[in-house]
């Protein structure tokens, strides 16, 4: 297990640091003549020393051999790698592009929405049951919004045009909700409406939503109880209702409700732990439930009530509330953190990139491309933008144009080529931002390199020893018979064909480790390993 830890660590930090052939002061080891520095081993070590520290180094090397053996063999070129690189490496830019940001305006916000539930309705327009159409969606949402403030009904209107697929159950209706407990955009639209009153549509990713703001209610906050739950059906229920009238009795007289919980409860859950149940607020559990447990004071117990469930008995434990946010503060920042509103949205992210690189527009010049004759005929070579000082021509434009395709390209023309030059212009930003990055950010570019490394060794050791392991059938058996005597001959194959496929799997692994180790010359400097170790006294 010690080694498994080690070697994930390795996995998620190794940045394979290669110098040359110039061997630098602190070499650790060299792989075929090319030198490794100490600093990454000694980082890795310190975080997790459970091994001795030659075989964490010999880990470490194995890492980097098989590392050297994927480059070699050309992995990366392989169509799915080429694929799975680019997935991590956009994983990487978007931890970048999109920081966690939790700011005191964020903070002061969420107190002032939390401190109310909401009650709503909507109507929602999908996008891609319009053929992924943005612009048809936003039509028909900015119609129906338009039909309902000129007086229809928003009932006749969700069943008709809704697309939630819960709307003939619910007329539209989504019940109550707080913050954090919706759609970041929806949240915002929604805590701005007063009673009553309908959004303009607005986008999610859901679709196109239309909001109706029905009833607005003091949150008051969360509470931590005991509970002691005695189920019933009708032939005991009569017995259930005696037992826990006596079990209230027993409390009342002082008996101890954690004890009384653990002995008799039957909430498999909360009787482990003498009756607790977790923290929760309003319209998270049974309205009984919340009706009783909200008007007791700590440590009250209340009497039996009655539920779907069966008999309970409640008594509070704990509560909080959201009247001060010296005593939120920490939760609020905690969901935001964890939330979308603290991440810049893509518009916002390009509005920053904007102002911080000088962004200068053209966008008169897009006239050429209202009409067809003049974007046929035109000499398209003046910069519609630039972005630091690079220029992003009407040609760079048109080559984008030409590459799109819409079936409202004539219904409204000049609308498509503004949407269409929108897009560009903002693909055109952030890639320019991204490569920026890319180019200079030393943290990113140790980020990438090892998700790279980590997915050029996870493939290469698929390639040797998971699919060999899964699909080498005639292996598999020539593995089990050679080794027989390790496993239950007077059963099956099939029945113990896991058990032999994991050992199979470990035997060609190492046999592959081993070959990997022959075929490098790996020569370690015995002086700067006893460094690292005297430092750890190990």
């Amino acid at each position: 297990m010690k080694r498994v830890l080690f070697y994930l660590s390795i996995v998620l930090c190794c940045q394979m640091a290669s110098f040359g052939q110039q061997y630098p002061i602190d070499t650790l080891f060299t792989i075929n003549n090319t030198p490794f520095a100490s600093q990454e081993f000694e980082y890795l070590y310190q975080e997790n020393n459970q091994l001795p520290i030659r075989e964490a180094l010999n880990l470490y090397i194995l890492f980097q051999i098989k590392l050297s053996e994927a480059k070699k063999l050309q992995i990366d070129t392989l169509p799915e790698i080429k694929h799975e690189l680019q997935v991590n490496r956009d994983i990487a830019l978007h931890s970048f592009l999109y920081p966690t940001i939790v700011s005191e305006e964020k903070i002061q916000e969420a107190f002032q929405r939390i401190q109310y539930f909401l009650k709503a309705r909507h109507i929602l327009v999908k996008i891609n049951k319009r053929g992924n159409d943005t612009l048809a969606a936003y039509q028909e949402a900015q119609k129906i919004y338009q039909d309902l403030l000129n007086g229809k009904s928003f009932e006749k209107l969700a069943h008709k045009q809704s697309d939630d697929q819960s709307v003939n159950a619910n007329n539209g209706e989504l019940g109550y909700f707080t913050a954090f407990d919706m759609d970041y955009v929806f949240e915002s639209s929604a805590y701005h409406l007063k009673i009553g009153e309908y959004s303009a549509p607005i986008k999610t990713q859901f679709g196109y939503h239309i909001i109706q703001i029905l009833e607005k209610i003091p949150n008051p906050g969360k509470v931590k109880v005991r509970n002691i739950l005695l189920e019933y059906k009708a032939k005991n229920e009569a017995v259930k209702k005696q037992k826990i009238d006596s079990l209230y009795t027993l409390l009342l007289n002082g008996e101890d409700f954690e004890e009384i919980a653990k002995k008799y409860s039957e909430d498999k859950r909360s009787a482990p732990s003498g009756g607790i149940i977790p923290w929760f607020g309003l319209f998270e559990t049974h309205p009984k439930i919340e009706e009783t447990v909200f008007q007791l004071k700590l440590g009250e117990i209340a009497a039996p009530v009655k539920t779907d469930f069966g008999y309970h008995i409640f008594q509070l434990i704990d509560k909080k509330d959201y009247s001060s946010l010296a005593n939120c503060r920490d939760e609020i920042e905690r969901l935001i953190a964890s939330d979308s509103r603290s991440k810049l949205s893509p518009e916002e992210l390009i509005s920053k990139i904007k102002k911080d690189s000088h962004f200068k527009e053209n966008r008169h010049l897009l006239s050429n491309f209202y009409s067809i004759l003049d974007y046929a005929y035109a000499d398209l070579v003046d910069p519609l933008f630039t972005i630091a000082g690079k220029e992003y021509t009407q040609e760079d434009f048109a080559d984008y144009l030409s590459q799109q395709a819409s079936k409202d390209i004539y219904e409204n023309f000049i609308e498509y080529i503004n949407r269409i030059y929108d897009n560009f212009s903002n693909n055109s930003i952030l890639a320019f931002y991204k490569k920026q990055l890319l180019e200079n950010n030393s943290e990113l570019e140790n980020l990438v390199l090892n998700y790279e490394n980590r997915v050029l060794v996870l493939a290469i050791t698929k390639l040797n020893v998971w699919l060999p392991a899964k699909h080498n059938k005639k292996g598999l058996m020539e593995f089990y018979q050679k080794q027989k005597n390790r496993y239950n001959t007077n059963v099956a194959f099939e029945s113990i064909k896991q058990e032999v496929t994991s050992d199979y799997k470990m035997y060609l692994k190492e046999m592959w480790e081993t070959k990997l180790w022959e075929n490098y010359k790996v020569k370690i400097s015995q002086s700067a390993l006893n460094k690292i170790a005297t430092q750890r006294n190990d």
